[in-house]
């Protein structure tokens, strides 16, 4: 297939009308904001689910993030405890979190392009099952060659978690609604990563690193059966032009509900809006029938053309950006907790193993900051400025919030360095991971929703990339973090850190001052995309 032009796809370029009395579109209840993209007629239509049943599938996918990122950090903390358990050495333990993030970066090479041929929901199945039997084989390994190679299968089922799970949040929510959503998820997978070596460090210390694992075991299977009972496949064939193809009538609260009547609910945040012969024009689906996990392949696509096509994509700005805006708010927290045990255990802190994974409820803090600023405040503020701009919503208007995690985070890792060096008071050092941890969810959660509002058709391609690569980065900084302050110091480490990190992260600027300009040349002029949407 020849390769066309992201506008083909999308003629909007990313700039829509977010606030209009036009009655030709579907509203948010009674008020003027338009619901993009436009709900279909289609009863089985993501978009048109009732609200409970939207939250229960993200909350099973956020779990999902949650508790992989828990189990797979859980041992974190313990590293030198391990490395003398175990006979091996610190730098050889710590990949027991490093190779983990490498394969679940890797990982989202395969599971995306498997998502996309097959469904979503048989790839979060079988997924989430890796994750389960890999937490038992680790659980029940007896050196450290087993126990490696069972986080690293573990990892691979992992991956899924990534791209996928915040790719579900365009298949289920709305434009106005993708921050906060986009927080709530990223934040998922950065609390998991806080709360595997806030409990594993207890854990290890009064029952054995065993007893990490099985937790992990445990909350696994939960989670399995969540994702079964709750998370109904979300792939859906949506019209090319995204606002076009919905329901032709005005969005309003109806006052008819009956089967079969003119008029259907369309529940959107507990209101509803009306979709015209939606009953009579399409069978729906059951619950019993939503549970089949199997529902066929995408017509017309080639499994050897999923596997390569996102690549073209990182050309497009916005995503190369978010790719390196999101590998290096990871990157930092990453190296912390690979060297927070042979910091903070000997002295002058003497801390216990179960103390040391305190330095992460700075981390939960510093995140839960960083997610309120790219959840609750980018939706108000692009909110604000699309009212101001005659109802038109612009993506940029999103990053200019980049810039307070990005200032943060560059004084926490500069802190950080300065005060492991110097052996200043332990909470300087917490101080600084919670700084550090703000660009975790603050930066990661703006440049992905920017990411989706930009590239809308082809966002799950992007987020492949981008979870792949920034995954790629922290293994590499991650698994490089020991030998690099042993052989720099903490201080020249973390500085040069924090200036490629300062550096790499102006980038923001050149988007903030020519972001439409760049949109619609590169949407128009750059023939990238090789499919039709599916």
């Amino acid at each position: 297939m020849p390769f066309k032009s992201l506008k083909e796809l999308d003629p909007s370029e990313g700039t829509v009308q977010l606030y209009s009395a036009n009655i030709s579109q579907q509203h948010l209840g009674d008020g003027d904001t338009v619901l993009f993209p436009q709900p279909s007629a289609d009863p089985n239509d993501p978009l048109r689910w009732s609200r409970w049943r939207k939250h229960a599938v993200f909350l099973s996918i956020c779990l999902f993030a949650c508790l992989n990122n828990f189990q797979g950090t859980v041992l974190t903390d313990s590293f030198l405890t391990i490395s003398e358990t175990l006979d091996v050495s610190v730098a050889e333990a710590s990949g027991l979190l490093s190779w983990v993030v490498l394969i679940q970066g890797l990982a989202n090479f395969f599971w995306v392009p498997t998502a996309i041929y097959f469904g979503k929901r048989p790839v979060f199945l079988l997924s989430c099952a890796i994750v389960f039997i890999g937490t038992i084989w680790a659980a029940a390994s007896p050196s450290f060659g087993p126990l490696l190679a069972a986080c690293i299968f573990g990892g691979f089922g992992g991956g899924a978690s990534e791209a996928l799970g915040a790719a579900i949040i365009n298949d289920i929510y709305f434009l106005h609604e993708r921050g906060s959503k986009m927080s709530w998820y990223i934040i998922s997978i950065a609390w998991g990563s806080s709360l595997g070596p806030l409990c594993g460090g207890y854990l290890v210390e009064y029952r054995g690193w065993q007893w990490g694992k099985w937790l992990g075991c445990i909350l696994m299977g939960v989670n399995l059966l969540l994702i079964f009972f709750f998370a109904p496949e979300t792939r859906f064939q949506r019209s090319p032009n995204l606002s076009e193809g919905s329901d032709p009538n005005a969005s309003s609260d109806s006052p008819s509900d009956k089967v079969g009547d003119r008029f259907e609910h369309l529940e959107v945040n507990g209101k509803s809006s009306p979709s015209s012969h939606a009953s009579i024009a399409y069978p729906h689906k059951n619950y019993l029938q939503s549970l089949n996990p199997w529902s066929g392949i995408a017509p017309g696509a080639s499994y050897w053309d999923l596997m390569f096509r996102p690549i073209p994509l990182l050309a497009y700005p916005a995503c190369a950006f978010a790719a390196i805006a999101y590998s290096l708010a990871l990157a930092p927290t990453i190296m912390v907790n690979a060297l927070s045990s042979t910091i903070l255990i000997p002295p002058p802190y003497y801390f216990s193993i179960g103390s040391v994974g305190l330095i992460n409820v700075a981390g939960m803090i510093g995140q839960g900051f960083g997610a309120f600023i790219g959840g609750f405040c980018i939706d108000r503020w692009s909110s604000f400025c699309a009212r101001r701009n005659n109802g038109i919503f612009v993506p940029e208007t999103r990053l200019l919030l980049f810039i307070l995690p990005t200032v943060i985070v560059f004084a926490g890792i500069l802190l950080f360095g300065f005060a492991v060096e110097l052996q200043m008071h332990w909470a300087i050092i917490f101080l600084a991971y919670g700084m550090l941890s703000v660009g975790l969810t603050g930066s990661a959660s703006i440049t992905m929703v920017y990411v989706c509002d930009c590239y809308f058709p082809v966002a799950a391609e992007c987020l492949e990339m981008i979870n792949g690569i920034k995954n790629v980065v922290a293994f590499g900084l991650g698994y490089a973090v020991v030998p690099w302050v042993d052989n720099m110091g903490y201080i020249k480490a973390f500085g040069t850190l924090s200036g490629i990190f300062g550096g790499l992260m102006a980038l923001v600027v050149p988007l903030l001052l020519w972001g439409p300009q760049i949109r619609h040349h590169t949407s128009s002029k750059w023939r990238l995309v090789s499919w039709e949407l599916e």
